[in-house]
């Protein structure tokens, strides 16, 4: 089948092609479903890179349930963006984690305020000296 024929072919029946080994269909399919893809990982991870690889496994997999795709119960694109945002959520959780190891990871830092037994012996300390310049008698 030629790739032009399939513009007016929607999403569903192209998968249904490529289910049945039609690689142009599977072509037709990833440059009507990718971009917008992409798009979405973009926009959520903040990271191209990450958006990229976010796109092509969101890909393989409607590639993988192709043969099993049950026709009528949901569009094949929002179950791709669904599947690029569960993915998405997924590396962000990641990120999370890894921050938080990080995190746990660093060494304390020592707190350089005077610590509560300190401050207490500072405070008698500063009273005695009151009193005792107070005791003093009057200069002449």
């Amino acid at each position: 089948m030629p790739f032009d024929a399939l513009s007016d072919v929607s999403d569903e029946a192209l998968l249904v092609l490529y289910a049945n080994g039609e690689s142009a269909a599977a072509r037709a399919l990833t440059l009507r479903l990718a971009p917008r893809a992409l798009a979405v990982a973009t926009r959520v991870l903040s990271d191209r890179a990450e958006a990229e690889d976010v796109t092509q496994e969101a890909m393989l997999r409607l590639w993988r349930i192709a043969p099993d795709w049950r026709q009528g119960e949901a569009r094949v694109s929002t179950w791709l963006y669904r599947v690029v945002c569960n993915l998405c959520t997924d590396r962000l959780r990641g990120r999370q984690r890894r921050a938080s190891s990080a995190l746990d990871d660093a060494p304390e830092v020592a707190d350089a305020a005077p610590g509560v037994e300190e401050a207490l012996i500072e405070g008698d300390r500063m009273r005695a000296l009151d009193a005792a310049l107070a005791a003093l008698p009057e200069r002449a």
